[in-house]
């Protein structure tokens, strides 16, 4: 039987959230996911509806707070922050209040990786164009991160963004990695980044973070679960959960 559970929602496009779950979630804890819808204007993906995520992940969570889960998450990088660059930590504890459960989402948790592993000065990599990658910015900024590069892919589309392997994203990271960073962010719930994270850790030395691997971990913390995960990188070794405000 699970020790715990983490409910688990995420864009109605996402396919790479489970996957990590499938590959990195331990075993003695359970999770359930749900889904909100994600709209789309003229085939892309818009703030419009990123803001309409926002808003609507309180309510898609009570589904989930119905098999009382141990911890719930809302698992959209964009959709955290598309309400305002301190909002991640307003939804997180809304839902939290309204839902009776510890609550988390991706921005929050990449915060507190971020400080966990005790980083100041960050490369941000965002698979999106700038408009979607600055709120991401800004928010980083705004909880006192140095951002010293910031590189927005230019996907228009997050399903094509899943197509990259680890390699790619390893690649790609490592073209935009500085000295100057003492971290590197690699931003979105659909990529397969977290699969990249101890092959990349390895060849820059520093640690990397990235959306799926900070959200599951903040989860699990949340869940009352410390054990380590098998290729979860440095992060892992950090028990405790740093106060984001």
């Amino acid at each position: 039987m699970a020790q715990a559970r983490i409910g688990m929602i995420v864009p109605s496009l996402n396919t790479i959230a489970e996957d990590d779950c499938r590959r990195f979630m331990p075993a003695e804890v359970g999770y359930h996911v749900h889904r909100v819808r994600l709209r789309r204007r003229e085939g892309r993906v818009s703030m419009d509806g990123l803001l309409q995520a926002w808003l609507e992940a309180e309510d898609e969570a009570a589904l989930l707070a119905d098999l009382r889960p141990t911890a719930i998450l809302f698992n959209c990088t964009g959709a955290s922050v598309a309400h305002g660059p301190r909002d991640d930590v307003l939804l997180a504890r809304r839902m939290s209040q309204s839902l009776g459960l510890p609550a988390t989402n991706t921005m929050v948790a990449i915060k507190q990786a971020l400080r966990a592993v005790g980083a100041t000065s960050i490369v941000h990599v965002c698979p999106f164009a700038d408009e979607f990658s600055e709120i991401e910015r800004a928010s980083l900024a705004d909880a006192g991160l140095r951002i010293v590069h910031s590189v927005g892919l230019g996907f228009t589309d997050a399903r094509s963004a899943a197509q990259m392997t680890p390699e790619d994203v390893a690649e790609i990271a490592l073209k935009h990695d500085t000295p100057e960073a003492d971290a590197l962010l690699l931003s979105c719930a659909n990529v397969r980044a977290f699969e990249a994270v101890t092959t990349l850790e390895a060849r820059l030395g520093k640690p990397v973070i990235t959306s799926n691997q900070a959200a599951m971990w903040a989860a699990l913390r949340l869940a009352g679960w410390t054990g380590p995960v098998g290729g979860g990188g440095r992060l892992f070794e950090c028990r405790d959960l740093p106060e984001v405000a």
